[in-house]
């Protein structure tokens, strides 16, 4: 049990006490220990926003309860009442393993070798890296599951490539999620990235956990997030190494043809792989090694009839605004066409026109109004192609796409629908969300008059109170900020500014800053450039002050 009175735990209840000042008994604590470092120091001392500013107060209270045994008894019970992040901690769970896994002998091994490597400062970090459609993530999970005994304090896990249309995790986005993940409420979350590293660190510091970064974009993203406690293993999960990363690399490549027939079989039993044995050749030159594009072309094998290999893809005569390209040759893409041609046309029309936007996480009532479909269709549809594997679910019900099924989408919606087709459909999505957005914005905050008056051919009003109301923009904030990012791409400033607007609720009553911030500085952009002077820009010029304070919070003893 760690020493009430020494520095580690000193630490800690200073680091608990600056994380809960948003909170009425963060602010009692706040300025008691203010109070208590004024007695011991015989001065004012500065409070502390740095880590080498906590640790100067926490030397000086050391020192003072360890000389005085009347600051001792003070402190101590001071310290006990103070909720700190010890207290808090919650034994986190990776996503569930996939049922179907094969192959993988050499790089489980490698693994169990960094993680049980002798602890000798050095952080221990595993790169798994390999080309997206490699089952590089369901690895890393899959080995996690299997070593769950290793890691009794739980098992973190980060989606940094999959924040929200801001693109991915910054570091100090992914630090928030991490410590809610731990057991923090958002109050007690410190507010700049340099404490939350520092809160992060302290917490894991004598625990034993498995931290997963999962679709991590540079080193300079996940350097923050990791740790030298010696009982932390980070695995990293990328689709190429990073130079500036210095990491245990474990490579993941194709299967082998043996493995891959192996997991086939998993999937569709061994009497459909025994009819299929003729085709089984072409399956597997098309699947390339690829695990996703097995368990996409198992459909086909279950099908009636010969299996017959799709004919060469056409090149696209539109390039994926995603930045993603695509060969023949690639298996994501062979795998994603073949799944498409498969399609009934309302499935496909809905999978190629979802597709052309990054929506984070999208749902029913989102596709219908973009297709022209009624709700329960467009959900049926959506679960037809999550069944096919081009859609993922998501934890809370909706929908996205893989980043490389999604350029493929978008690459069949312009060669299908044409330039103006999916000008429209893009529209129709942004339309949606403005109209969503600002409906929930007057429900939540009616008397502001930041909030936009009401759009034409918006739904009534439908919330049972502020806080559903408010709830659904913080569902929809991701999908909100690709709207403003997709109405000012488009040359829609009135559109761009007006979702702006309607995200003040949101901002004034739940936070959400960090994920606010890209939206409000396109919008606030977008007003100044276009309506300079007017009080829509006020307004954002207002909203983005207020969202840069509440990231940038500090403050001294008083």
């Amino acid at each position: 049990m760690l020493d009430p009175i020494s520095m580690a735990a000193i630490t800690a209840v200073l680091g608990a006490v600056g994380s809960g000042v948003a909170s009425e008994a963060g602010k009692w604590a706040w300025e008691t220990a203010g109070g208590l470092v004024r007695r011991m120091a015989g001065r004012e001392v500065v409070a502390p926003t740095r880590p080498e500013d906590r640790e100067a107060v926490a030397r000086i209270i050391h020192d003072s309860v360890h000389s005085d045994p009347e600051l001792a008894r003070t402190w101590n019970t001071f310290a006990r009442g103070v909720q700190t992040t010890r207290a808090t901690i919650g034994r986190p769970r990776l996503p569930a393993s996939v049922r179907f896994f094969t192959d993988r002998k050499t790089a489980m091994r490698l693994l169990d070798r960094e993680a049980g490597r002798k602890a000798d400062g050095r952080p221990r970090v595993a790169l798994l890296y390999g080309d997206d459609s490699m089952g590089t993530s369901a690895l890393a999970v899959h080995w996690g599951w299997r070593a769950e005994s290793l890691f009794p304090d739980g098992q973190l896990y980060v989606d940094l490539g999959r924040r929200g249309a801001g693109g991915a995790h910054t570091a100090g986005s992914a630090l928030r999620e991490l410590l809610r993940g731990l057991g923090l409420r958002d109050e007690q979350i410190p507010a700049s990235e340099p404490e939350r590293v520092d809160a992060f660190r302290r917490i894991v510091a004598d625990r034993k956990l498995l931290l997963v970064l999962d679709h991590a974009r540079s080193a300079a993203q996940i350097a923050p997030l990791l740790t030298s406690a010696p009982s932390v293993l980070t695995l990293v999960v990328a689709r190429r190494p990073f130079p500036g990363l210095d990491a245990f690399p474990v490579p993941v490549g194709p299967l082998s043809d043996r493995d891959a027939a192996r997991l086939l079989t998993k999937i569709v039993g061994k009497q459909v792989m025994r009819s299929a044995r003729a085709a089984l050749p072409a399956v597997l030159e098309r699947c390339g090694g690829s695990p996703y594009a097995l368990r996409a072309a198992a459909p086909r094998l279950l099908a009636p009839g010969p299996f017959a290999a799709a004919p060469p893809l056409p090149q696209p005569q539109h390039e994926p605004t995603g930045g993603l390209t695509m060969s023949d040759s690639d298996p994501m893409r062979t795998a994603a066409e073949d799944a498409y041609r498969l399609l009934q046309p309302d499935a496909a029309r809905l999978y190629r026109l979802m597709g052309l936007r990054h929506w984070p996480a999208f749902d029913a009532e989102a596709a219908a109004q973009v297709t022209g479909l009624d709700v329960d269709a467009a959900e049926e549809l959506l679960g037809t192609l999550a069944d096919a594997l081009l859609l993922e679910h998501t934890d809370n019900g909706r929908y996205r796409y893989r980043p490389s099924v999604r350029a493929h989408a978008e690459e069949v919606a312009y060669r299908q629908e044409g330039i103006a087709g999916c000008s429209a459909a893009t529209t129709r999505a942004v339309e949606h969300y403005l109209r969503l957005s600002v409906t929930a914005a007057r429900a939540a905050l009616p008397e502001s008059w930041r909030v936009p008056d009401a759009v034409p051919d918006s739904p009534g009003d439908g919330y049972a109170g502020r806080g559903e109301a408010v709830t659904r923009l913080a569902v929809e904030l991701p999908n909100l900020v690709e709207a403003v990012a997709t109405a000012e791409e488009f040359g829609k400033p009135d559109t761009a500014v007006t979702l702006c607007r309607a995200l003040w609720p949101l901002q004034l009553k739940a936070g959400h800053h960090e994920e606010l911030l890209p939206a409000l500085r396109i919008g606030t952009a977008v007003a100044d450039a276009r309506f300079p002077g007017s009080r829509a820009a006020g307004a954002l010029h207002a909203q983005l002050a207020h969202t840069l304070g509440e990231l940038q919070l500090g403050g001294v003893f008083k």
